[in-house]
């Protein structure tokens, strides 16, 4: 029997989503500790479910009736999740930094307010000078009813486009969701903690294994937040340690400046659970980017344009996904169109027909909202075909291989759409926009939709109906994204966004001066490059599905074209020699007996990591950053 949402479950994840704002936003943009949501297990959702767990062992021994069930665990830790992927690091701080910057930073000697700042709407972004003061020098107050009322707008449109948006993200994947977890039995590897972790409690954390991992995780984490605080105290090396200054002769050169070893303990960890191929290519697919890079600068060639590589292999990625699933899909057409198919529903909470109703009225929503901001509506639909495409890619990857590090840098539909169409085709107010919608695609590292098609899958495993779990997910967002805005806006009025996050903004803007100062048309050799990235792909996923000895999988080479393992090639590469081995020598039983170890690598650095965060924040002093 399906379990719904209880009062309980909502109202504890409420009163966690707001804490985990807070720290979240305090510890990451004020005192630089470790960023939470920069891995795709995010530190502070597994920290409380950890925490919620250890708790939850004692209430069921000494006060049985405040315990919580497995499906209201996995309840609170998918709201904080949802909630983490609006705070995280690479998305409001670059969506506020793009409301804020433009009107405080402009100067007759840039030209911004000649270029495009008369293009951008005053309910969309902070254009008051006066209210930026205290926003950028700090020292200041938030709640100053000249602020309030100068935010309100800008707060409530975003807050509603972004819980919007998160929103038709949750109907796709409740179309996908039944064709990539029973048809094709996809492994999911991200959930297997967070589900182990509340399947059985007592179990799970009796296991010997599993705090010798976490020992010697957390232990290395404590000596190296130690070193950070007395010098004195002994550092174990285990992040980032360069490389590349030893190939300093051409063409090994090409191999760059930025490339590095580490070997970050929860990343061997969550590694060890994706499947074996999936890792092998990861690092592989690293190793052969770097060799193309010297090929190329050896014979003359130069620019690879790897991050238009990257999206032509990740827009593949979708096509094919959508391929394979076209029977699916057109079940999918039949029930919203002619009627419903009762013995095809394993979960009636909400039908295919109410999921794509929902996509249609949020997308008329996005495309009104983006029509009266003065985007062309051709662009419109090119932009959001793009979004929705590289969307379902990332998902369809995190679900299969569920790679520790997700960072896709610089492929965003805006830098497509202008290598397609170029500047004067494109139009200075459509670059204004989509300028605006830069932070919904940076790094996509906390992207939204993995992690909702996870949170699914989860609720499927621990027998929680889709509506419910949507419900959640929404509702967490909803709170979030707005918590967001007033606890990012009252500290950086306090503490001043010019010391702390003005980066974020200036990444934006350069980059838009940069399209209208520097004009160009379309970029026909970034679209061969694009055009190659989509045909590997698809070669690669041919050559996987026809031939089992075949070992690449396209999984890697798209994440590794985008900087995907940049932090984690080698970590990654550690745990597939000790997945290898041991399954060579121990098989599936051996892998089984393994599992808590790897378990523990990760909560002990996990655990680490957050403490130092938490005591960063409380003592208001940096702190060591185990990660990245």
């Amino acid at each position: 029997m399906k379990r719904s949402l209880t009062a309980k479950s909502v109202v504890i994840g409420l009163i966690l989503v707001l804490l985990n704002v807070y720290w979240i936003t305090a510890g990451n943009e004020i005192w630089g500790t470790v960023q939470l949501t920069i891995a795709t297990l995010f530190f502070n959702s597994v920290f409380t479910l950890f925490i919620l767990s250890l708790l939850n062992i004692l209430f069921q021994r000494f006060i049985p009736r405040l315990s919580l069930s497995q499906a209201e665990l996995i309840i609170i830790y998918v709201m904080v999740v949802m909630t983490s992927t609006v705070s995280g690091h690479t998305m409001m701080s670059f969506l506020i930094g793009g409301l804020t910057h433009s009107s405080w930073f402009a100067t007759p000697e840039n030209e911004w307010g000649e270029l495009f700042i008369p293009y951008i709407p005053k309910w969309l972004a902070m254009t008051d000078r006066d209210v930026l003061k205290g926003y950028f020098e700090g020292e200041s107050s938030f709640y100053i009813s000249k602020n309030i009322k100068a935010w309100m707008m800008p707060i409530l449109v975003w807050s509603a486009f972004i819980t919007v948006l998160w929103s038709v993200m949750i109907c796709v994947n409740i179309i996908i969701k039944r064709q990539w977890t029973l048809r094709e039995r996809l492994a999911y590897p991200i959930i297997q903690l967070p589900l182990e972790m509340t399947t059985d409690p007592k179990a799970f954390f009796k296991s010997g294994l599993l705090w010798t991992g976490f020992a010697i995780a957390g232990g290395i984490d404590l000596i190296n937040g130690l070193n950070f605080l007395y010098p004195s105290v002994p550092y174990i090396p285990v992040r980032i340690i360069q490389i590349g200054h030893y190939f300093r002769e051409s063409p090994w050169d090409a191999i760059g400046s930025w490339t590095h070893i580490s070997f970050y303990p929860f990343i061997i960890g969550m590694a060890f659970f994706m499947p074996i191929d999936l890792s092998f290519s990861c690092w592989f697919f690293y190793v052969f980017g770097k060799a193309q890079a010297v090929f190329a600068k050896a014979v003359g060639l130069g620019d690879i344009h790897t991050f238009e590589q990257s999206i032509g292999a990740w827009i593949s990625i979708a096509i094919v996904a959508l391929w394979l699933g076209r029977r699916h899909f057109g079940q999918v057409i039949k029930e919203v169109f002619i009627k419903r198919d009762k013995k095809d529903d394993y979960d009636s909470s909400v039908s295919y027909r109410q999921a794509v109703i929902g996509i249609f009225l949020g997308m008329t929503f996005l495309v009104l909202i983006c029509l009266q901001a003065g985007m062309s509506l051709f662009i419109i639909g090119f932009f959001w075909i793009l979004y929705f495409a590289l969307a379902i890619g990332i998902t369809r990857v995190r679900a299969e291989l569920g790679p520790p590090d997700q960072t896709i840098i610089y492929v965003d539909p805006g830098r497509t759409i202008i290598s397609t169409l170029g500047t004067h085709r494109v139009g200075t107010v459509n670059m204004t926009i989509i300028s605006l919608l830069y932070a919904l695609n940076r790094c996509n590292r906390a992207h939204p939709m993995p992690s909702q098609l996870e949170a699914l899958k989860l609720g499927e495993e621990s027998r929680i109906n889709n509506r419910s779990m949507m419900t959640a997910m929404i509702l967490a967002t909803a709170i979030g994204i707005f918590a967001t805005f007033w606890i990012h806006l009252s500290l950086m009025y306090h503490y001043g966004a010019s010391v702390h996050g003005v980066m974020y903004g200036g990444e934006t803007f350069r980059r838009l001066q940069s399209w209208l100062n520097y004009p160009k048309g379309t970029d026909f050799t970034a679209l061969n490059f694009i055009g190659i990235g989509a045909f590997f792909t698809i070669f690669l996923m041919f050559m996987k599905s026809r031939f089992l000895w075949w070992p690449f999988h396209p999984a890697g080479y798209v994440l590794t074209t985008g900087e995907g393992m940049v932090y984690s090639w080698f970590a990654v590469f550690i745990s597939w020699t000790m997945k290898f081995v041991i399954l060579k020598y121990g098989g599936v039983k051996g892998y089984r007996k393994a599992m808590p170890f790897f378990f523990g690598l990760i909560l002990g650095e996990y655990s680490i990591a957050c403490f130092w965060s938490i005591l960063g924040i409380v003592l208001r002093i940096p702190t060591y950053r185990s990660w990245v």
